[in-house]
């Protein structure tokens, strides 16, 4: 079911926020856009324009959270061609949909283990190069959520790189738009999808704005995995890095909300110290920060804190610390840090521990290098 550029135009949302444009920022480090098609697919029509629009909703998602936690930074950057326009590498795979996405039985990471390959061995690798793909790899036919073969993934390889994956059902008619104010009538409308389900939604028929969320949003979230940042689902209903990326409408069709959705506080931290986003970033700076970490304390079954403690260094200056819990699949923590050595004392609230506890501490420095170190906390 789609709808026609006219028939968006009919469509008139109330209080309408826009976001900013896309524009050449000059960084050396700039989001890598990659549209992937198999041999047996044909490009979605205006793709070009669509995926610049589904990029200028998710720049403007990171910029506005970042300032509004009070970090200078003009966004993320792209690259621009001598008209102005946003680069979009047309990749042709060499393979059918099905070696992508193992159809019928659709594996998991199968994509992510298919086509990244054929994109660095194009492109670049994405230890160097920081990849957004949209993959024209999904099928059609009735499913559970979406459509057959949908991938959103997103992992950092380095300071200077990561890949996020995703599937091109966000660039139907029905969904994406080729201009932004086209894009808000879109967002505005709640339609129902016949025969489809919206993840966030969860129920059949969703309306066409939860489609838009769940496609916009995932790539959002996936771009700030590819970035680094982990889950977060304290204020999950708000947080990006938790499932607040399906909730992006009231950013800017209604009532301006009192908490818009965006990061929290540790992940804007470590987002702000980013080559891909920072303004003053150390670029120079290759080396990550060391930890000197005390040994696990054990802990008593049904313990609702954990004590971390020990220091952490950096041989050009440090940033910002982050806490993370693998039971509760979520940031718990974190904290500026300055200089090149920091004393690391602090105690985490946890979900009661049955028979261990797993905290991965990141520590970022000034060069957007992230060091990780884990610790398990085992019960007695």
């Amino acid at each position: 079911m789609g709808i026609s550029a006219a028939e968006a135009r009919e469509v008139a949302p109330p209080a309408v926020r826009a976001p900013g444009p896309l524009g050449d920022l000059g960084r050396a480090h700039k989001v890598r856009l990659v549209y992937f098609v198999p041999t047996d697919r044909e490009p979605a029509r205006a793709w070009r324009e669509k995926i610049g629009v589904v990029m200028t909703f998710v720049a403007d998602v990171y910029r506005r959270s970042l300032h509004r936690h009070g970090h200078r930074t003009a966004g993320l950057d792209f690259e621009f061609d001598s008209g102005g326009g946003v680069v979009v590498h047309l990749l042709r795979g060499k393979h059918p949909a099905a070696h992508y996405n193992g159809a019928p039985d659709f594996a998991f990471l199968r994509q992510w283990r298919t086509v990244l390959p054929e994109v660095e061995a194009a492109l670049g690798p994405r230890g160097e190069n920081l990849h957004v793909v949209i993959a024209e790899t999904y099928d059609e036919g009735p499913t559970r959520f979406e459509w057959r073969g949908g991938v959103a993934l997103g992992c950092q390889a380095s300071a200077r790189g990561g890949a996020g994956l995703f599937s091109a059902w966000i660039l139907r008619d029905a969904f994406c738009a080729t201009t932004v104010a086209d894009q808000l009538r879109l967002l505005a409308d709640d339609t129902p999808i016949a025969g489809r389900v919206a993840l966030g939604h969860g129920r059949p028929n969703s309306p066409r704005f939860q489609f838009i969320e769940d496609g916009f949003g995932a790539v959002a979230h996936e771009l700030g995995h590819a970035l680094g940042l982990p889950h977060d689902h304290r204020e999950d209903g708000r947080y990006v890095m938790g499932n607040g990326f399906r909730h992006l409408r009231p950013n800017y069709i209604g009532p301006p909300p009192r908490h818009p959705v965006g990061f929290s506080a540790e992940n804007a931290r470590l987002l702000a110290c980013s080559r891909f986003l920072a303004d003053e970033a150390d670029t120079a700076d290759d080396t990550p920060p060391q930890f000197h970490l005390d040994p696990p304390a054990t802990l008593e079954v049904g313990a609702t804190a954990v004590p971390v403690r020990g220091r952490v260094t950096d041989d050009r200056g440090l940033a910002a610390v982050l806490y993370f819990v693998r039971e509760m699949d979520s940031v718990v923590a974190g904290a500026d840090l300055t200089g090149k050595a920091a004393r690391i004392d602090i105690v985490l609230p946890v979900a009661p521990v049955k028979e261990a506890c797993r905290v991965t501490i990141l520590a970022i420095d000034r060069g957007g290098n992230i060091a990780t170190a884990h610790r398990t906390f085992k019960t007695e």
